[in-house]
């Protein structure tokens, strides 16, 4: 496939991503290309999502080369799980690197699970978050809850996410519990 054809099988899935979560897809032409103006309003668009989104020093969430359809398979599957669990996700088809760089980030961050599980959109994430945004959150104390542990998960994540042996104990002894006892408990 063509980067062409790739961008408009993004476009499709961009127009029919859940209205709870947010999809840009940017296209980053060769220098010469396009006209000085357009290349610089096409990077100033992504910078600004970029930004908006807190990404600029984030490594993305998978990369592929601008040729290669799998991204839509992946970009799909994340629009999929995105109707259970709201994400932001940033494709940016960058013709004058040769990449096609994929953000995935899920717009309540489960801080704690997505680091033990490396993935955002893991089973175990989008769970928890659930449990959150359908039980937590219709509470006053559910609020503060949430509140909380938005507060303190963020430093304990960045030290879980940096050690294997780390996550895999965070994995075993907070997110599996955790993760059987939210199954359990009556919707």
């Amino acid at each position: 496939m063509t980067p062409d054809d790739i961008y408009k099988a993004l476009a499709e899935i961009r127009d029919k991503f859940p209205k709870s979560s947010k999809m840009f897809l940017g296209l980053i032409e060769p220098a010469g290309a396009t006209g000085a103006f357009e290349g610089a309003t096409q990077r100033g668009a992504i910078i600004s999502m970029k930004s908006a989104w807190q990404l600029e020093d984030k490594v993305p969430t998978k990369t592929f080369s601008p040729t290669d359809e799998s991204v839509i398979g992946y970009v799909r599957s994340v629009a999929e799980n995105a109707s259970q669990s709201a994400v932001k996700m940033l494709v940016v088809i960058d013709l004058s690197k040769g990449v096609t760089s994929v953000w995935v980030v899920p717009k309540g961050m489960c801080f704690i699970a997505t680091a033990a599980c490396g993935n955002p959109t893991s089973p175990e994430v989008i769970t928890l978050s659930a449990f959150r945004d359908d039980i937590l959150l219709q509470s006053r104390t559910g609020k503060r809850i949430v509140r909380l542990y938005y507060r303190i998960s963020p430093r304990v994540a960045d030290v879980i996410a940096r050690s294997s042996l780390l996550r895999r104990a965070t994995m075993t002894l907070i997110v599996g519990p955790a993760v059987k006892l939210v199954r359990r408990f009556p919707r």
